[in-house]
This record gives structure tokens, C-alpha cells and sequence, in this order.
């Protein structure tokens, strides 16, 4: 194995690219990006979170998730609704075509995520996921 294909970056985006295949079938007759889709997911999993929360959620920066609920409420999957106590903040909601898919979107979620989990015994995931949490910034 080469210096390049033993780098931890170059491992993991591997890894990520074999996953987005997997699930790029089952979100394109939605027309939603992989980021589309996961945002989604984590506002049919949790209602009425405020944007800063929902991009803590989904570990993206601020102006990324800001981008992705523009394009969601632009597309019908999403509704903003401003907070009475505060009208400068708003709380994400799934839109009427969201609640529509709701089950459809969450199946294709939890099989493919299912399909790779699977690959592993308990305990391979488990040590998996402490591994990458030991790739977590101090």
C-alpha cells in the first residue's frame, strides 16, 4: 500500500464515496443532494429545531447548513416558522410533500445504513465507532 492510499483522509473519503453510491439511487427521484437528504432526516428525526441547532446536529458549519435549508424550503421539503418569543429566530419544520415521504425517506436511511452496520459484528462496530471518534478535534 502506497504512502497516498494509506493516508487517513484519502481512507475515509474512499469509504465516504462507496457509502454516497449506495444511497444515490434512492434519493434521486426525490432530487435531493446527499446533503438534502441527511438534513432532511435529522428534521424528520427532531421537529422544530432552530437552524444553529440542526447544523450542530449534522456537524456542519453554520453557512452550509444555512445553504441546504434555503434549497430544502425552496423545494417544498421544508417551512420556517418564526419563534413568537424571538421573531428573529425561526424553527425548521418538514413540509406537508416531507411528512408525505416521511416513511419512504427514513426506510431508505435506516437500510442503507443497515447495509453497512451489517458488514460488522457488534463488536467490530462498536471499536469502529471509537475509532473514529478518536478522529474527533480535541
Amino acid at each position: 500500500m502506497s504512502e497516498f492510499e494509506r493516508c487517513v483522509c484519502f481512507q475515509l473519503t474512499s469509504a465516504s464515496q462507496k457509502i454516497r453510491r449506495r444511497y444515490r439511487d434512492g434519493i434521486a427521484k426525490y432530487q435531493l443532494t446527499h446533503g438534502q437528504f441527511f438534513m432532511l432526516c435529522a428534521i424528520l428525526e427532531e421537529e422544530g429545531l432552530l437552524p444553529s441547532h440542526l447544523a450542530d446536529k449534522t456537524e456542519l458549519d453554520r453557512p452550509t447548513a444555512t445553504g441546504l435549508l434555503d434549497r430544502l424550503e425552496r423545494d417544498g421539503w421544508i417551512e420556517r416558522h418564526t419563534e413568537p418569543s424571538d421573531r428573529r429566530m425561526y424553527r425548521i419544520s418538514p413540509s406537508a410533500k416531507a411528512i408525505k415521504h416521511k416513511g419512504d425517506l427514513l426506510n431508505l436511511f435506516e437500510q442503507t445504513n443497515s447495509h453497512f452496520i451489517n458488514r460488522f459484528t457488534p463488536d467490530e462496530w462498536e471499536q469502529f465507532q471509537e475509532y473514529l471518534n478518536r478522529l474527533e478535534l480535541p
